[in-house]
């Protein structure tokens, strides 16, 4: 067995780590220093607004993310463009760190990942473009932004918003005591993030792997080539699928914290529970360069929609104990890994050469755009449907966590009956 590392693998790993770990540094706590009130340093924005700079943010960057994108499959190289859209969403952090108003967070927010959403796309393209079997030699470099988004996380909090720290056996594996005013601290991460994302920016522009745009034939935008791959039928059903699965994966992060809140979790333990999802994803990755090569595309991405559908399955089981509840938060790198990672992979290997980074903005502009504008208005209908008051209470998280089951079965039923892999001369 080969165990030579491909060529430019430190750097595509270094590039994965940074470019997600920007946004770990900061999401996972945005919603606490967001709606936190002023005396305590936060900025005393409501739940909705709080939504619409971290929930519509993201989408309307995803959305737009195609037409920015097809720059670096016919004008640049990607990585020239990947750094100067991560310079500018650097600036863009730093400039949104002072503002106190809503109206200027949600404007820089929403620049910020007109930015990021298309240099995310660029990422894997690039990626996927100098390792010689991206089905074996991806999810290895893909992995790394799980390790970033976990890991610049609990640096920051070790570093600025713990203090009296000592060591724990659970994630993230220290404890201690809040720092005084901590809302207006965690507010640091905004900051922090952007300027990293300028850095990162500027390593990416000098010292990625020339990555030049493949001469086309074509005599239309990259988007409009990028978007016909929707005639080809197993791209078609498989975005229809991924516009099923997308919002299901959203209301997982909605709603989960609640759900272990009423399940028993004690509030401590709420993130340490949480990161065992990212860890078992980590995990994943690894199994999953392994396994993609021998049972192929159909079978990865059964496994992981059909991984949504039991852990919703399992949290509506009631009366279940707490470790069985934990288990299912580690069922999340089986969903992630195995659909998300694996779609990458497989429009990688249909989309023509020449699309290749506008190709998986097209996928983005489904899971990270459509998908949770849907899961806004999915999450609203349930709640109408059983919740007896403005939160759910456990007893009423059951059917809600069936009907979201029932949903990803129906889109696995789908994809088992219409789904069938290309062969390279039919891409």
């Amino acid at each position: 067995m080969n165990t030579k590392l491909p060529p430019n693998y430190i750097r595509l790993c270094a590039m994965m780590f940074l470019q997600f770990g920007i946004y770990g540094l900061w999401l996972p706590i945005a919603g606490k220093f967001l709606t936190a009130d002023p005396s305590v340093g936060g900025l005393g924005f409501s739940e909705t607004q709080m939504g619409a700079i971290v929930g519509i943010a993201a989408s309307v960057g995803a959305l737009c993310s195609p037409f920015l994108v097809q720059f670096a499959d016919r004008r640049f190289p990607a990585q020239r463009v990947l750094g100067i859209l991560m310079m500018i969403g650097g600036l863009l952090k730093i400039a949104v760190y002072p503002q106190s108003t809503f109206v200027a967070w949600l404007l820089l927010s929403v620049s910020f990942t007109l930015m990021f959403m298309p240099a995310a796309a660029i990422c894997n393209a690039l990626a996927m473009r100098h390792l010689k079997e991206p089905a074996r030699q991806f999810p290895n470099v893909r992995l790394w932004t799980a390790v970033g988004w976990v890991l610049m996380g609990w640096t920051f909090s070790l570093l600025v918003l713990k203090t009296n720290v000592t060591g724990s056996w659970l994630p993230p594996f220290f404890k201690g005591d809040d720092v005084p005013m901590v809302m207006g601290e965690m507010k640091k991460s905004v900051m922090w993030s952007g300027i990293m994302a300028f850095g990162y920016g500027a390593w990416a522009f000098f010292f990625l792997p020339n990555t030049p745009p493949i001469p086309s034939q074509s005599q239309r935008p990259a988007v409009a080539d990028a978007f016909a791959l929707l005639k080809v039928p197993s791209i078609a059903v498989l975005l229809f699928v991924t516009l099923i699965i997308s919002p299901m994966n959203t209301i997982y992060f909605m709603q989960c914290a609640k759900y272990l809140g009423e399940a028993g979790l004690d509030s401590a333990y709420l993130l340490p529970a949480m990161a065992i999802g990212q860890i078992c994803e980590i995990v994943m990755y690894t199994v999953l360069g392994r396994l993609l090569p021998k049972i192929g595309f159909k079978a990865v991405l059964a496994i992981g929609i059909g991984a949504y559908a039991f852990r919703f399955f399992l949290f509506g089981t009631v009366g279940i104990p707490m470790w069985v509840i934990l288990i299912g938060l580690g069922v999340h790198g089986v969903c992630y890994a195995f659909f998300t990672s694996t779609c990458f992979i497989y429009i990688n290997k249909v989309a023509s050469k020449d699309v290749a980074n506008t190709a998986q903005s097209v996928f983005n502009f489904i899971w990270y755009g459509i998908g949770p504008l849907l899961a806004v208005a999915l999450n609203w209908v349930l709640a109408h449907f059983f919740a007896s008051g403005k939160m759910f209470v456990l007893a009423e998280f059951r059917p809600f966590w069936y009907s979201l089951g029932a949903i990803s079965l129906v889109g696995m039923i789908v994809f088992l009956l219409r789904f069938r892999v290309e062969s390279e001369s039919e891409a």
